[in-house]
């Protein structure tokens, strides 16, 4: 990274000081303060005449809060080890008189495309009203930093504000998040789990069998810590499998360590695991390659694998699947189908498309490695439906109509005409709402890649080019290579002969003591990997430095 841009991080490559980027915006004295980890007992942390606030605990993010008279401002914690990827806020309020309205804005959150627009924050008792959602005005002159290399950074940067009300009655404690929290200690506390692996902070990996059968349904839930609807929906599924028709084998929270840190997108590592899980490593990525270790056994047998997800820019529920444009595809076509008539699904944010730049999700690795047809991936949104977010009876009926479809997938397609139109060609709208998220990943990525490893930092950023910049350079290397082959080919064997000859007269023009040492005859014949025919008659002493000693006199009679 430029020492100039050093000015605005932690750790001189990666992680982003948002107390220097809102420096002049809060008013700030103290900018070296240092993010701290969750702990399993949240604490205390601010507070002010009329209320306190409380963070640090499983899977709450709030990193800094100033007040300005009735306003809490707020910065959120980047992912752990990424480059300012900020979504999820989860933090709870305690009033400390009877009845008191306040303010809060949230500064730093990087998500664009988001239904906060229409839908509230999450809180735990009545609403919060006057919501807006705007961009934050940092790049202002007014609040541009004094450091002019950092307000310079502040105007690549687009951060986004979310400001709403709250007013709070008598000492009510209140929780507020972007989506109902489901923490890590929830998931601990489901039943009849084994482990299957432990992550970076020794959380487990935990693993739920139901049924009985020899074909096996894999579902997968939580590999993004902030999308919560998955996890409701998955404990439902577990709470109601009673199988004889499949095994299911329930993974209920991918990322332990991203729940439990308050992330949004991320691992401990910073890595984005739905995009590993073509070749997962033990050292960062731990919770892909202990999954996959445990389901080795079972690669043949995988009927089907579902992927629970959380959507933020759609309503409803729906299905990605996977499918090849050679054939019609009405297996999953069917499977779909039986979702059409449920008042919470929605077909028309179907997709049956497969992309290359997300060949290493969980979908597409199932589906292409392990040859699983029926593997697909179940966004359901995390502002619910047009009425409202989602209620547990709602998660009940979303698992219930999962968990009906599955057992029927593999009926036969009583009539062709009936099947949905679901398009299968790419469409970048149709994937996960979050690869904003995603291009910081990939960035901090470079950087501390370039931090810790600088030369294999520049031949990695030479090879990631354009399929196009490819094509282009391959045309150029074979306009400069093809005459010289050609040459090469075209070349008689006089004609090789006598170079090799008119090279080897050369040499001789050389002093005569020059010879009378030892030396490499390959050094001769520079067209030649071998010795040539024509020198085998020379004697050759190999005792002496195990090279041939040749005589002047035996070489001008050649």
């Amino acid at each position: 990274m430029n020492k100039k841009l050093q000015l605005i991080t932690t750790h001189n490559y990666s992680l982003i000081n948002y107390l220097k980027v809102f420096q002049k915006k809060l008013q700030l004295l103290d900018t070296t303060i240092q993010p701290q980890s969750n702990q399993q007992n949240g604490q205390l942390t601010f507070i002010t005449s009329s209320i306190q606030i409380y963070s640090l605990y499983d899977s709450s993010n709030l990193f800094y809060l100033t007040e300005d008279n009735d306003t809490i401002n707020i910065l959120l914690n980047s992912d752990s080890n990424t480059n300012g990827c900020t979504q999820w806020f989860h933090f709870q309020v305690q009033a400390l008189k009877p009845t008191v309205t306040i303010k809060f804005k949230i500064l730093n959150n990087r998500r664009r495309q988001q239904l906060l627009t229409n839908f509230k924050p999450y809180t735990s008792k009545s609403t919060c009203f006057d919501l807006h959602y705007y961009k934050t005005n940092i790049h202002h002159p007014y609040y541009a930093n004094d450091d002019a290399q950092i307000a310079k950074y502040q105007q690549l940067m687009h951060f986004y504000t979310l400001e709403f009300k709250f007013t709070f009655q008598n000492d009510e404690i209140v929780t507020f998040a972007y989506a109902q929290p489901y923490p890590l200690s929830r998931a601990l506390s489901l039943t009849d789990y084994k482990t299957v692996g432990y992550t970076q902070l020794n959380n487990p990996i935990i693993q739920i069998k139901r049924g009985k059968a020899k074909q096996y349904v894999v579902i997968l839930a939580r590999q993004h810590p902030s999308e919560t609807s998955g996890s409701f929906v998955v404990e439902q599924l577990i709470n109601i499998i009673n199988s004889s028709k499949y095994r299911y084998i329930i993974y209920p929270m991918v990322n332990p360590d991203g729940v439990f840190l308050g992330n949004s997108r991320c691992n401990l590592h910073g890595v984005d695991l739905n995009r590993k899980w073509i070749n997962p490593q033990l050292s960062s990525e731990p919770e892909i390659y202990y999954i996959k270790s445990s389901l080795e056994k079972y690669k043949q047998k995988i009927t089907m694998m579902v992927d629970l997800h959380g959507h933020s820019t759609k309503q409803h529920y729906f299905i990605y699947g996977c499918a090849n444009n050679q054939n019609n595809n009405n297996e999953i076509k069917n499977f779909i189908a039986k979702f059409q008539n449920h008042s919470l699904f929605h077909m028309k944010h179907c997709s049956l498309e497969t992309q290359a730049n997300r060949k290493s999700t969980a979908r597409q690795t199932f589906w292409y490695q392990y040859k699983v047809q029926f593997s697909i991936t179940i966004e359901i949104s995390l502002f619910g439906s047009l009425n409202g977010r989602f209620s547990d009876s709602d998660y009940k009926e979303i698992a219930q109509q999962i968990y009906d479809s599955i057992e029927k997938c593999n009926e036969p397609i009583a009539d062709q005409t009936t099947l949905p139109v679901i398009d299968c060609l790419g469409n970048d709208q149709d994937e996960s709402d979050s690869e904003c998220e995603q291009d910081f990943v990939f960035e901090v990525a470079q950087k501390r890649d370039s931090y810790k490893e600088p030369k294999k930092f520049l031949f990695k950023q030479k090879t990631i080019q354009t399929e196009t910049q490819c094509v282009q350079q391959e045309q150029q290397l074979k306009k400069l290579l093809l005459p010289q082959i050609k040459k090469i080919k075209s070349m008689t064997k006089s004609e090789h002969k006598s170079s090799t000859k008119m090279e080897f007269e050369n040499q001789l023009k050389v002093k005569q003591d020059s010879f009378q040492k030892n030396f490499n005859i390959i050094n001769y014949f520079p067209q030649r990997n071998t010795q040539p025919k024509r020198m085998s008659s020379i004697k050759k002493d190999l005792n002496l430095n195990k090279c041939p000693q040749i005589k002047v006199d035996q070489m001008k009679n050649y």
